[in-house]
């Protein structure tokens, strides 16, 4: 075999060899790299932060946060591609070295054809240029000019199977070191990490979450608006309306305090006037008990006067009939004592029926004055449904004005409630004063005739007396106790929503009653 010319030596190993063996260490180089990447990526996403991220994802995090931050959705593919074509292995792309790695088989194989082609094709020429020359016939010397081109055709046959070698040599290390999967599985890692493990830790630094937050801070915001226009407006509305109901609350309060106050005298009177019903009653018993004793008396002196001697006896008659005398005297001014005591209190009687007359005509004003605070709250009430209406017209769409509305008419029908309880209590208070009333002025019509017509019956009549007046304070006693069940009723029917301060007013009213 002839010796390979040296320039054909160059060429093959400038050509041939030193991009192939440039090109296997490439192939291996970014294959480790990706291995190693997916590797790191795939501990990331498993949750190991004991590693360093790698410069590829840190790019990603940045960019991605960026796009977060001004995109409603981020393309992930995208960016994992974008980010990918700037990686660089030994100062050469990604993209590069796989393409250069791909494209240098076909190139080798394209060089050995071509290489072979071309010898082949000179050395043709060659063989027809030495078979048409003259001396042709000297068949040594003819085979002998045709060895230097058939050495030429095997030595072009020579670097196309050099050609040919390394082309499959690099098919074959592509296939091995297949860096296509590689690249695949870390793009798959990269957006699992993204997608599922960062991303979740962005939530409220995306372009949505911020303007959902504006969003929120101006319907915060409008509604605070809302509300301080809403109270105003009411308050503006119903201020006066609110002033005339609390002045004519504390003007029924005054009034109340006087009647209560007047009906507490008018209680202590009448008990004070028992007590002196009662010790007459007790003084009238004794006189009574004393004129007994001197008719058992005078039954004495009667038999002993038939038993006796006439004229011996008559001085102890005469004495007992002093000492009787005597003690005819003093219960006769103890029952004068009683009659005055009786007169006394039939004015006392007759002061508190007066007094209970003014009482019920004060409670007929408070009545009245009842009746305007109704007509003050269902004039309050026709300017409340009014605004709710306007309210309702204005703004359909808010359920905060629906439910001030609702609010506002519970504690309207609350203080119907109150307002009704009130009216109650008021007429209660009336039925009760005309029976007392009346019971005292029966008492009195009754005392009267007793004294003027049967002054003999004196001791039983004033013990229906005792009983009629024991009667009234029961009736005061019965009014007390509806008074004190209505206080019950009130603070079990009032909710929370109504006015604590004026549900204590009225609670301490009906304590002190």
């Amino acid at each position: 075999m002839p010796p390979i010319p040296s320039y054909l030596i160059f060429l093959t190993v400038v050509l041939v060899v030193l991009p192939s063996v440039i090109a296997i260490l490439l192939r291996l180089a970014l294959h480790q790299h990706l291995v190693q990447q997916v590797t790191k990526v795939k501990m990331l996403v498993n949750g190991n932060t004991s590693i360093k991220e790698p410069r590829i994802v840190e790019n990603l995090k940045s960019r991605f946060k960026e796009a977060s931050s001004n995109l409603e959705q981020v393309n992930t593919a995208a960016l994992i591609d974008q980010v990918y074509s700037q990686e660089k292995v030994a100062g050469i792309s990604s993209e590069q070295i796989d393409y250069f790695c791909r494209i240098l088989p076909n190139l080798l194989l394209a060089f050995g054809l071509l290489g072979t082609f071309l010898g082949i094709t000179i050395n043709l020429t060659a063989l027809s240029q030495t078979i048409a020359q003259p001396d042709a016939s000297n068949v040594s010397s003819l085979v002998q000019k045709l060895q230097e081109p058939l050495q030429g055709m095997g030595i072009a046959f020579t670097t196309s199977l050099t050609g040919i070698f390394f082309s499959a040599l690099l098919t074959v290390i592509n296939l091995i070191f297949n860096t296509n999967l590689a690249k695949y599985q870390l793009i798959c890692s990269l957006e699992d990490y993204l997608d599922n493990v960062y991303h979740p830790t962005l939530q409220g630094q995306t372009r949505l979450d911020k303007i959902v937050k504006g969003m929120a801070d101006s319907f915060d915001h409008f509604l605070t608006k809302f509300g301080q226009t809403v109270r105003e407006a009411v308050e503006s509305s119903l201020k006066a309306k609110l002033q005339e109901i609390f002045d004519a609350n504390i003007e029924a309060t005054k009034l109340a305090k006087e009647v209560y106050t007047r009906l507490a005298e008018s209680s202590g009177t009448i008990s004070s006037g028992a007590n002196q019903f009662k010790i007459s009653a007790n003084e009238l018993g004794n006189a009574v008990a004393a004129m007994m004793t001197t008719a058992e008396r005078f039954n004495q002196v009667a038999e002993t006067f038939e038993h006796s001697q006439f004229p011996h006896r008559l001085a102890d008659a005469t004495a007992d009939l002093a000492s009787t005398q005597a003690d005819f005297s003093q219960s006769a001014s103890i029952l004068a004592e009683s009659v005055q005591s009786i007169k006394k209190a039939l004015s006392e009687l007759r002061r508190s029926s007066q007094q209970l007359l003014n009482l019920q005509e004060e409670v007929s004003n408070i009545n009245q004055t009842s009746v305007q605070f109704l007509e003050l709250h269902q004039n309050h009430q026709k300017a409340l449904d009014e605004i709710v209406v306007q309210l309702q017209q204005g703004l359909p769409n808010f359920q905060s004005v629906a439910e001030l509305q609702q609010k506002i008419i519970s504690k309207s029908d609350n203080l119907d409630k109150v307002q009704v309880e009130l009216a109650n209590l008021v007429e209660t208070l009336r039925e009760y004063t005309e029976g007392v009333t009346l019971g005292i002025q029966s008492v009195s019509d009754r005392i009267s005739e007793t004294i003027n017509n049967q002054s003999e019956n004196t001791s039983s009549q004033i013990k229906s007396v005792i009983e009629n007046i024991q009667q009234g304070i029961g009736h005061l006693n019965d009014t007390k106790y509806e008074l004190y069940r209505l206080r019950q009723t009130l603070e079990k029917r009032s909710p929370k929503d109504i006015d604590e301060a004026k549900l204590d007013e009225i609670v301490d009213k009906l304590n002190k009653i």
